[in-house]
C-alpha cells in the first residue's frame, strides 16, 4: 500500500539543548592555538554566565499521533539558542532527520498493522 510521508507541515518540532559530556577544552576548535584558546575562553564564560547553548548537546524531535522522530548533535556551541535556529544551518539539517526517523517509525508501525490485518 502506497503512503504519503509527513512533510515538515505535518507535525511538530520541539528543540532543546542540554549539557554536553565531552569536555570543550581541545575539542570546540582546531584553528591555532590563540583562537583555540580564545575560543575556550569564551565557553568558559559564558557557561558560567548561564548560556547553556555555549557549549551543548541539541536535539531536536518531530511528533505527529503519538509518533516522533528525533535527531541530535553535540558539540555546539552557539551564542544563544536564536542563533542555533537560524535558517540554512543545522537547526534545519535536524528536522530534516527528525523528519526522516518520524517517518520511519510510521512506516514501521503501518507495516505491523498491515501484516496484523492481512
Amino acid at each position: 500500500m502506497l503512503r504519503r510521508k509527513l512533510t515538515a507541515k505535518d507535525v511538530a518540532f520541539s528543540l532543546s539543548c542540554e549539557p554536553e559530556d565531552i569536555p570543550f577544552v581541545g575539542n570546540c576548535s582546531a584553528i591555532s592555538d590563540d583562537i583555540d584558546r580564545q575560543t575556550e575562553d569564551w565557553i568558559a564564560e559564558q557557561l558560567e554566565g548561564g548560556n547553556a547553548w555555549a557549549w551543548c548537546q541539541v536535539l531536536v524531535t518531530a511528533r505527529w499521533n503519538g509518533f516522533q522522530g528525533r535527531a541530535a548533535l553535540g558539540g555546539c556551541s552557539y551564542e544563544s539558542e536564536e542563533s542555533f535556529r537560524r535558517p540554512g544551518g543545522y537547526f534545519d539539517d535536524l528536522k530534516a532527520e527528525a523528519l526522516d526517523a518520524l517517518n520511519d517509525e510510521v512506516e514501521r508501525a503501518a507495516y505491523a498493522l498491515d501484516s496484523l490485518i492481512s
